[in-house]
């Protein structure tokens, strides 16, 4: 894909902040009413320069795509203030450089313009479609939730409006969460991994909330923001979480997430999973019999006429450990669609409902980050009926995933151009220094396997061959044992009476005479042999929570 970068800043921008204020002023650039790029918040500045501003051309619908450029003035409150904007296309940007644009406020009575936008730069960038980032978030100033003398223990959770099939719909489905941290009102969290497939794309609607974690399951909410992944990736965003039940005249925000680091890194294999085997445990459950104790049993739901299993009952126990099952995803749904798990006490007459909670299965994938979650009874007044945990989960993958195939395609497709150019890059540099055009006994592109056999003896097999770049080869760094191309500049043709068989190339004796950079060559050494064991297996590069099939 091809991303243009854009260096713009603005001039003599309007004041938002007062009359003794300034603005803090950021841009958000629209296709077709959607947000496709994003800058950084420049602070207390009129006359601000953004880091550049990447943009998919796909993303912008080409090079003639209308866009809107919106610059606004960043508030504490969420409530942000338009300034002004102006509508061009990329192809316009990025050859109009340093013209100035007038950004209008077509609300304003006078029409007259609120600063001016400049591009003074364009960098074009070619390269594959990532699949997934490992982001870094940063929160700072969270609200507290435990008590005045307390803090929180936040975490993040992520959702999207688009399901596992790509359609998009009316309710949250959950991506991914953070740990949490204990007593931190300013958290770091660990790199979370988000897949492009399990977002829903790029610029899908994403909203992240933070929780401040109870160990009864009854996670309190501390607040929400909006973005899309490629806000997250390409921006360094300043992004406020907002407590709508707050929301008055004294209310700001509940805090503020930014991002310390995003960088390109292999997905999460969760499109190919076809069978989970889960193991499940209850505690603390509500107790139904007067006499003993409860003897409760699992029940999974996909809905109320669907049961995907049932466990065994366990006699006369309040903290069950039932057995592990399988859960196939074809049977599910989906991994985003969201399963009913009810706890029941077996009874003689009609069984007793405990209570009950709702999971997706790609929730569940993220156990090891909490393994607990809350049982409800709507009948009961208690806060909760019990906790339900993970024991142990493992999920099955059926061969590698579609999104690994694109991968390796997409690294093959990107070493071949990159050998094509350094093939065009030598025989340029042949042609200035005079060499001329390779002879036909060495031609440029020479596979080491068809050396003659004088110059040393190569191990080939067709599993690996001698041209194959080392990192293509597949689970391992071969390192240098594979050259990818032999350098004809070392083998050209030279006349006869320039050779010396015991001594090498006497450069006196050429008629070239002292080339620059040139080293001298020695016929009769030969490269040393490397030996392969071709009995070597491949490194395992799935990943280590899968097992495939």
């Amino acid at each position: 894909t091809t991303h243009y970068l854009l260096h713009c800043n603005a001039i003599k921008l309007a004041k938002k902040d007062g009359l003794f204020g300034k603005s803090d002023p950021f841009v958000v650039v629209k296709s077709c009413g959607k947000p496709v790029g994003f800058s950084n918040v420049v602070m207390k500045n009129l006359n601000p320069f953004w880091d550049p501003i990447a943009l998919d051309v796909e993303s912008c619908g080409g090079m003639d795509g209308p866009l809107t450029i919106e610059v606004f003035d960043f508030d504490s409150d969420g409530k942000h203030d338009f300034i002004g904007s102006f509508s061009s296309c990329l192809g316009e940007l990025s050859q109009k450089l340093n013209h100035r644009y007038e950004l209008i406020n077509s609300s304003m009575k006078k029409k007259k313009p609120q600063g001016h936008f400049n591009v003074s730069k364009v960098d074009v960038q070619n390269k594959p479609k990532a699949l997934a980032y490992s982001i870094h978030f940063v929160a700072k100033s969270l609200a507290r939730k435990d008590g005045l003398l307390g803090k929180s223990d936040p975490f993040l959770m992520i959702y999207s409006y688009m399901d596992a099939k790509g359609k998009k719909t009316d309710t949250l489905n959950f991506v991914a969460k953070t740990e949490w941290i204990k007593d931190e009102l300013d958290p770091v969290w660990e790199p979370l991994t988000l897949s492009v497939h399990s977002c829903g794309g790029l610029h899908e609607d994403l909203t992240v909330a933070v929780y401040d974690y109870d160990s009864d399951g009854g996670h309190d909410l501390i607040g929400t923001c909006h973005t899309t992944l490629w806000q997250l990736v390409t921006s360094k965003p300043t992004l406020l979480f907002i407590d709508e039940k707050k929301q008055g005249r004294t209310y700001n925000n509940s805090g503020t997430l930014s991002v310390g680091t995003a960088t390109e890194t292999a997905p999460i294999y969760d499109d190919n999973i076809f069978r989970i085997n889960l193991q499940l445990r209850a505690r603390n459950l509500d107790n139904k019999d007067t006499l003993g104790k409860s003897d409760p049993y699992l029940v999974v739901k996909k809905n109320e006429s669907f049961s995907l299993h049932k466990t065994p009952c366990i006699k006369n126990d309040l903290d069950p450990v039932w057995p592990a099952f399988d859960l196939l995803v074809s049977e599910c749904g989906s991994l985003t669609d969201v399963l009913t798990f009810e706890v029941w006490d077996e009874d003689k007459g009609s069984d007793d409902f405990i209570g009950s909670c709702t999971i997706s299965l790609r929730h569940m994938l993220f156990w090891e980050k909490n393994p607990t979650w809350r049982l409800k009874n709507k009948k009961k007044m208690r806060i909760n009926a019990g906790l339900l945990q993970i024991i142990s989960l493992t999920p099955y993958v059926d061969g590698p995933p579609a999104v690994h195939k694109q991968q390796m395609q997409q690294q093959q497709q990107m070493q071949q151009q990159m050998q094509q150019q350094q093939q065009m890059q030598m025989q340029h540099q042949r042609q200035v220094q005079g060499f001329g055009q390779p002879s036909a006994e060495f031609p440029s592109n020479i596979n080491a396997s068809m050396a003659p056999s004088q110059y040393g003896a190569v191990a080939t097999n067709s599993e690996f061959p001698s041209s194959i770049n080392a990192s293509m080869a597949p689970g391992g760094n071969y390192g240098t044992e594979f050259p990818s191309q032999i350098n004809a500049a070392a083998v050209s043709q030279y006349p006869p009476q320039s050779i010396d068989q015991t001594k090498g190339l006497n450069p006196s004796n050429s008629p070239y005479g002292q080339q620059p950079g040139q080293s001298m060559v020695n016929l009769e050494k030969k490269p040393e042999q490397t030996m392969v064991n071709l009995q070597k297996k491949p490194q395992d590069n799935r990943p280590s929570y899968a097992i495939y099939d």
